[in-house]
């Protein structure tokens, strides 16, 4: 169903195929950035924290770092506070696909304002979905992320297909049924807008399609390179090692 096509591809940000599938990174643990640039690792009880002075704490305990590995753990943290941010990033994009579809079919079809409860539930859904990476005022990538976006997160994307599809197919039945009864559309006509929107929508998937894939490449590129990182800043300080967040 065209609805469906336009809306999943709009969404690709939750898709497997964007995520898991491409990607061989693991997160081991979760990982936390607070808005004055403090990077924390929860494990369990133990907790690993790096302030925004660059300074390490492990379960409390400041360590005495020399200046190569001072130098190493400035660079890891800049890369992380590059990173979260940019997964938001992408998610907003996904969003924005979603909602320029839904535009391409409200100016097809001259029904400014009939797809508004659409755009709203996109919104809401976008919403929903930037809250994941939320706790509190810390941006948050939860340990298993890449795996939670092939299950949990597949699974709540399936939900939201079905919710929008209605919303979508009530929206069009509206919008065409006042003009049919208005007499500003007969059948044929009908015809011929459904067929011109949908070379529209296809051309616009395949834009959208690419730049997301090459937006998804781009982060676990970004994920690969912290992971080396981290490799090199675990045998500088061995006593990080016990606190992975990105592996491969």
């Amino acid at each position: 169903m065209l609805s469906k096509k336009i809306i999943a591809l709009g969404m690709l940000v939750v898709t497997s195929n964007t995520w898991a599938a491409m990607c061989p990174v693991t997160v081991e643990n979760d990982l936390l950035l607070t808005p004055t640039g403090e990077v924390k690792v929860d494990k369990a009880q133990d907790k690993l924290r790096i302030d925004q002075n660059g300074r390490v704490f492990v379960n409390g305990d400041e360590l005495d770092l020399t200046q190569e590995q001072k130098l190493a753990i400035e660079k890891y943290q800049q890369q992380v506070a590059s990173y979260m941010p940019s997964v938001i990033d992408f998610a907003d994009k996904g969003i924005a696909a979603a909602n320029d579809f839904v535009n391409e079919i409200e100016n097809s079809f001259d029904a400014e304002g009939s797809f508004d409860s659409v755009k709203n539930k996109i919104d809401e859904y976008g919403v929903t979905a930037k809250q994941k990476f939320y706790k509190g005022k810390d941006l948050v990538l939860e340990h298993d992320f890449f795996k939670e976006v092939d299950t949990t997160w597949k699974s709540d994307f399936e939900v939201m297909i079905q919710s929008l599809d209605k919303e979508l197919f009530a929206s069009v039945f509206n919008s065409l049924s006042d003009k049919m009864q208005n007499g500003e559309l007969n059948f044929s006509e009908l015809q011929q807008q459904f067929s011109e929107v949908q070379t529209s929508i296809k051309a616009k998937m395949s834009e959208h399609s690419k730049e997301i894939k090459e937006d998804a490449q781009e982060l676990c590129d970004s994920a690969k390179e912290i992971a080396e990182e981290e490799k090199t800043l675990h045998q500088l300080i061995p006593e990080l090692q016990p606190y992975p967040v990105f592996t491969i």
